[in-house]
Formats: C-alpha cells, structure tokens, sequence
C-alpha cells in the first residue's frame, strides 16, 4: 500500500497527516484527493464572522497553501438569521449583518465544488468575573522573581475565573500581543470545579520579542464541548510540534463530510495586560 504523508495548514501551525509508519495525524485515507479544511469563528463581539478554507497538500508536493476559492459559505442561527458571506480573497469569506448571541445555535453550511460541508456550534453564555496578572521571574523558575545578575527572565500570567454553577463550560484562552495571535490552544473544562474559581498560571513566550509597556490581549472565550475536543485533541498531536513526532490522535472536528478544522460559536471577554520592566 502506498504510504501517504499530507499537510494541513491551521491558524499558521503546520501539521503533518500522515498514514506512513512515521505518522504524526493518522486521517485513515488512502487517496491523494485534497481535504477542506475550515476555520470559522463567530463571537458576541463587534465585527464580522470570518472563515477561511483551505485544503491539504501532499508534503512531497509542497507548493504553498492552496486557498479555496469560489465556494457559497452560509452561517444560520437558531432564531431564523440566515447570511451569505462575501469573498474577500485568498479563502476568506465575512459576514456583514449577522450577529453572535450568547444561547443561539448556528450552524455553518459549505458548498465547495459540489461538495457539501456543515457544522454546528452553540454559544455559551460569557461569565462575568475573569482576572488577570503578570508578573517578570527568573526563566525557569515557577513564582520566583527577576534576577539581578543578567540571568534570562519570563513573564508569567496568572488568571482567576469564577465559574457559572448553571452549566458545564469550556473555555479557550486566545493571546495577541502587537495584535498578532501568539496562542491559541490552551483550553480547559470546570470538571472539577463547576461553581467555583479555577485559578492557574502560564508563561508567555517569545520573550525576546516584548518590551515593557508592550499591551498583551488576552481573550478568554467560552466555547461549546466540540470545539473544546477540538483544541484539546489539535494540542495533544501537536505537543513538541516536531515534524517528526509522534501522535496519539487525530483532532476532533466538528465539520462534516470529512472536511477539517472547526466552527466555533463563542462568547469573549478581553482584557490587557502590560509587559512590565
């Protein structure tokens, strides 16, 4: 049989998918057909919704990311809303009317070369207390403080959430910084602690590239339970984020007809932080 090795491309991270005896994303086919793979987001947030298409590529036909173009791309919501979105280029599409409400149910539908493609997310209510902190310590150390002999140093950021008791939630925090997305896969549940504050911390990286008064977005979004195994099952094939990995499964998703990617239906609450000196 032979082995089969293909990329897809998601909010930059490159990952392998792979059915050779070096496999990193095992998709389970045996054909060089491309697979869509979709982004799509829609938040209670002014703005409009974005989703981008793309398709894989074969690695030993590695050539650029090929953009799907030409595709019909509807979003509908529990409430009858129903939007077209506008092509904007290079496999983007936006909507111009429609809008997130925190409750509502929407569904994502794609026509692509005949090919139909659909995915559903609801959006989570947003919850009402979410705080951060940052501070600088010596690199590697977990609460120490800023060296004073030239030693590397990190910034820290701790977060508290006081979780809604009413309903399972899942939460993904999303962080720009020169508004610029520097990370995007860290997600967590209130499994074991619904109703209660879930406070933990984490270290910011790329360091080299902040300067003290820079402006850190850190957006926290409660999402539904697919895209929770979304990210969670996209982080454990990912860990390392080596070419040559192994991993233990393929990412969840919620789009249909074996397209790739996600749809999320989320409520966001942003707040900043300043690198301190």
């Amino acid at each position: 049989m032979k082995s089969l090795t293909r990329i897809f491309f998601l909010a930059g991270v490159p990952l392998i998918l792979s059915v050779s005896c070096q496999k990193v994303i095992d998709i389970g086919v045996f054909n060089s057909a491309p697979q869509l793979v979709a982004e799509g987001t829609i938040t209670d947030q002014q703005g409009p919704c974005i989703v981008k298409l793309t398709k894989t590529i074969d690695i030993d036909n590695f050539a650029g990311i090929p953009s799907v173009t030409g595709a019909d791309v509807e979003i509908s919501d529990s409430a009858g809303v129903k939007e077209t979105l506008t092509e904007a280029g290079n496999g983007i599409y936006i909507s111009n009317t429609i809008l997130g409400i925190p409750g509502h149910k929407y569904k994502l539908m794609i026509n692509s070369g005949g090919q139909l493609y659909s995915a559903v997310s609801v959006m989570p209510h947003p919850v009402t207390d979410f705080r951060l902190g940052i501070k600088k310590e010596v690199a590697g150390t977990s609460g120490g403080s800023p060296g004073t002999g030239g030693e590397p140093y990190q910034y820290r950021v701790s977060y508290a959430i006081t979780d809604p008791g009413e309903y399972e939630n899942y939460y993904r925090l999303v962080i720009f910084h020169n508004n610029m997305e520097i990370s995007s896969r860290r997600v967590f549940d209130d499994k074991f602690h619904n109703g209660k504050v879930i406070e933990d911390d984490f270290v910011l990286h790329d360091t080299l590239n902040f300067r003290p008064g820079d402006l850190i977005e850190i957006d926290l979004q409660n999402i539904d339970r697919d895209i929770y195994n979304f990210f969670r099952t996209l982080r454990m094939a990912t860990g390392g984020l080596s070419f040559l990995s192994a991993s233990p499964a393929n990412p969840l998703s919620n789009i249909t007809n074996g397209g790739l990617g996600y749809f999320s239906a989320c409520s966001v609450i942003k707040k900043h932080l300043t690198i301190p000196g």
